[in-house]
């Protein structure tokens, strides 16, 4: 693990207000996105099922329960230099996993790839943009129902960029879907989350699922390693 502390800084006091300022954004941004949530079901002549109630509840849940973890590394994570996210990923996946899971809908996710370095700036981002994959995949995955199966890759390819691959094995995106402009309230957050740490955001979609394709530059990599 490469870190780099500023001795000012490197005290538990200041760890901890770090962490508590990072995920007051992230309750702010939640507020905004269950907000934006009431508005457009309100605006929405169509009745609810059930299923679409308990996936809605779960989603907010599961956006709790993603900030709730983040709390818990960013109180012991250096405000600057890199870590390995490998763990922390694991940890928030759990954590989805087992917000979404019910009796009727069980979500598997699977990991793969090697060490993942970034920046400690880019980790809260990065988990809520993954939040909002995970979401997205239990909303539209599978509407009739059934398991979900999602696989998370992360590695670093030739050039040095680190890449971050989920992909669902759901029925994809409804034909004529525009993947660069499309989509509700999480795909917007996820296109300015990427946007926010600099990376470029790729999505693929056919009869076997939807990928999400997420690029830091090497540059930013390169960073990480020799801060």
């Amino acid at each position: 693990m490469n870190t780099h502390l500023d001795p000012a800084s490197d005290k538990p006091a200041d760890l901890v207000a770090e962490a508590n300022h990072r995920v007051a954004n992230s309750l702010a941004l939640l507020g905004g996105l269950v907000r934006m949530q009431a508005r457009a079901i309100g605006n929405n002549s169509s009745t609810y099922t059930n299923a679409e109630i308990r996936l809605l509840f779960d989603g907010i849940a599961a956006r709790i329960a993603t900030i709730g973890q983040l709390h818990r590394m960013l109180a012991t994570m250096p405000t600057e230099g890199s870590i390995l996210i490998n763990a922390h990923l694991r940890d928030v996946c759990a954590s989805l996993a087992s917000a979404f899971s019910s009796e009727q809908q069980t979500v598997k996710i699977e990991h793969y790839g090697a060490d993942c370095l970034m920046l400690t700036q880019q980790v809260q981002p990065l988990t809520l943009i993954i939040c909002e994959i995970i979401t997205n995949a239990m909303k539209y995955a599978h509407p009739a129902g059934g398991p979900v199966r999602i696989a998370m890759n992360c590695k670093s390819i030739a050039d040095g960029t680190l890449l971050l691959t989920v992909s669902d094995d759901g029925i994809g995106m409804p034909e004529g879907f525009d993947l660069a402009k499309g989509g509700g309230i999480g795909f917007q957050v996820i296109r300015a989350l990427a946007s926010e740490i600099g990376a470029s955001l790729d999505v693929e979609s056919d009869n076997l699922g939807v990928t999400f394709r997420l690029a830091v530059p090497q540059a930013l990599v390169a960073n990480a390693r020799t801060a």
